[in-house]
């Protein structure tokens, strides 16, 4: 234990309420940035000689066609994204509309006329300037979301050079800084063998994350902020046009941290032949994780500078209406998106924290403790103000995943063993564990399957004898009957593969293909195999097959493994070399099975498995 001593000027006896409020000039901003930012520490200014976002010329963009065969029946039913919340779909790599697929691969969309199987084949191929970060789809219109780096050479000196007549010697140091865009393009693809370019925004800053709401898209962007004057205005540019945030127009909080940046929420209705985008700009920290329910928009800062803490903004949304509502600030750091929930009002987040930088309840004081991990939940109400709390779970164990449920919250934690803890909301001022179940290996993600039942994604793990930890091995997948919330009980297990094996779906959701009413369940898997010759129980294993796992779920049986569907030639063993037929998505499409990787769309008959076609995308 390493003992750490803090020293605290200030009580929260009372909670602070936090704001956002616009800059009422440029001045007020400069001001406010080289104030709460740069004051106390060394940030180096950032040398951007064009910092504004560069509208694209036409020949940056390209579509090329094949000829496409219309399919005039009906569409069939079909899978969707596996998305956090009903009705907000998330960004991904994959998406099909019951007839048409459409993938991104090496940097480009390839659009597959997917049903029926027989008529199966690419008929058009999309490119876009930046880094392809996922799609969405929405009728008609198809939207690709990228991001863009370009590098500059930074002028960063210091001293021990050779001395300059009247000032201190220095070392001109070569470095980089770099200026980051995130883009919204947006594509008619009513006829899906010649896809057109209709609308693009561009926007300063790295992407934080998108969604598609109906028929609006919203994107949120975060530009950090250096401490080198000027102080550049964060832009957006609509099909060519630039349009600057005005001072007036961007929002600031009163919560300091070591960097700040600009974070721009944009609104864009991809149903209109003219989109006129609204944006929201707020000077915060960097943002991170986001959650998004179908009104609201909820940021999230981890603060380091004070305290161990996390700031979340919470943002509402109405079709082309962005408006700051709330800020509020949870001691300890939020694992992922899946670490939030909104519930009838009610704002749910877990965190962990190692606890040596909490704000303590007095006034001036000088205390020592001694850090160790910890997990904690916590309710806030509309305006973000703490209402109930949970904490100090499973002292010293890392917090590995949540998922919330209605009045109810599942955590997992895990050292040597995995507990899962069911919590009861139902009173949000009171959080309460109902009960805990402790089993091997551990859970990296919770799919619901019912009101009563959870599927957990996984490791399974053996016990270091020489110190209190645990080697993980193969996969593990688990079925948990939570209809008696005080005694959980893991129903059905299916363990595979040795230590190195791995799936995507244990911290990408999106990549998990789940249907209840089909009793479906498909994950990507890599399978490793120990050898006998190994005498290194922590060395991973080397992979001896990859693809997509089949599984069929139900109440009464739990986990049943139907088969395996693999885009490797007979006999091929996974390696770097053909990491291009990896499957990382699965979706169906009428009574089809589809399987997705770089090279290859592969159709597979979901009542046997039997393999009716492919589509190469090489």
């Amino acid at each position: 234990m390493v003992p750490v001593t803090m020293y605290l000027t200030h009580s929260p006896a009372t909670p602070t309420v936090h704001s956002l409020t616009p800059f009422s000039s440029y001045e007020e901003l400069q001001q406010f940035i080289f104030t709460k930012s740069c004051n106390g520490l060394e940030v180096r200014g950032l040398y951007n000689p064009n910092p504004a976002p560069q509208p694209l010329s036409g020949n940056e963009l390209s579509a090329t066609a094949a000829s496409s065969s219309s399919y005039s029946g009906s569409i069939p039913t079909h899978s969707e994204t596996n998305a956090q919340v009903a009705g907000v779909d998330e960004l991904d790599t994959v998406k099909n509309d019951g007839t048409y697929l459409y993938t991104v691969t090496n940097n480009t969309v390839a659009i597959v006329l997917a049903y029926p199987v027989v008529d199966a084949k690419q008929v058009a191929r999309i490119s876009v300037n930046g880094s392809i970060q996922g799609i969405f789809i929405d009728g008609s219109r198809l939207v690709v979301i990228t991001q863009h780096f370009q590098y500059y050479p930074v002028p960063y000196y210091t001293t021990g050079g050779p001395a300059v007549a009247g000032g201190v010697s220095t070392i001109a140091v070569p470095a980089h800084s770099y200026d980051q865009t995130s883009s919204v393009w947006i594509f008619d693809v009513s006829n899906h063998s010649n896809p057109v370019l209709t609308t693009t925004v561009i926007s300063n800053g790295t992407l934080s994350g998108a969604r598609l709401i109906g028929d609006y898209v919203y994107m949120v962007s975060t530009q950090p902020i250096g401490c080198s004057e000027p102080v550049p205005l964060p832009e957006n540019i609509l099909d060519g046009h630039a349009l600057t945030i005005m001072p007036g127009q961007i929002y600031h909080s009163d919560i300091a941290d070591y960097a700040q940046s600009f974070t721009t929420v944009i609104a864009v209705d991809v149903s209109q032949i003219n989109p006129a985008p609204a944006a929201k700009t707020f000077l915060i920290g960097t943002s991170s994780n986001i959650y998004v329910s179908l009104n609201q928009i909820y940021l999230t800062q981890p603060i380091w500078s004070q305290t161990e803490q996390t700031t979340i903004q919470r943002i509402s949304i109405n079709g082309s209406s962005i408006n700051y509502e709330a800020t509020g600030t949870v001691p300890g750091h939020v694992l992922n998106q899946f670490s939030m929930d909104e519930y009838n009002g009610y704002f749910r987040i877990a965190t962990s924290e190692y606890g040596y930088a909490r704000v303590l309840a007095f006034q001036t004081a000088v205390s020592t403790v001694s850090p160790q991990q910890q997990t904690d939940l916590y309710v806030l109400d509309s305006g973000l103000r703490t209402i109930g709390s949970l904490e100090r779970l499973s002292p010293g164990e890392a917090f590995y995943t949540s998922r919330f449920m209605g009045d109810r919250a599942y955590l997992v934690t895990y050292q040597r063993m995995d507990p899962l803890f069911v919590i009861s909301l139902q009173d949000p001022s009171q959080p309460k564990v109902l009960g805990q179940l402790n089993i091997t290996g551990v859970s990296d993600y919770l799919q619901p399957y019912d009101e009563t039942h959870l599927i957990g994604l996984g490791k399974s793990s053996t016990n270091v004898t020489w110190e209190n930890a645990a080697l993980f091995q193969g996969l593990k997948l688990s079925f948990f009957d939570v209809s008696d919330p005080n005694h959980p009980v893991d129903t059905s297990n299916f363990l595979v593969g040795d230590r190195g094996s791995d799936s995507p779906a244990l911290t990408d959701h999106r990549a998990v293909l789940f249907d209840e009413s089909l009793n479906l369940l498909v994950i990507p898997v890599e399978i490793a195999q120990a050898q006998q010759s190994s005498t290194y129980p922590w060395a991973y294993n080397p992979p001896v097959w990859q693809g997509a796992y089949v599984f069929n779920v139900t109440g009464q049986n739990g986990l049943v493994f139907r088969g395996g569907v693999t885009h490797l030639p007979t006999g091929e063993l996974p390696s770097y070399y053909n990491t291009n037929l990896f499957v990382d998505r699965a979706l169906y499409i009428g009574g089809v099975l589809y399987t997705v990787s770089n090279s290859m769309v592969k159709m597979n008959s979901l009542a046997d498995l039997t393999e009716i076609g492919s589509v190469s995308l090489a």
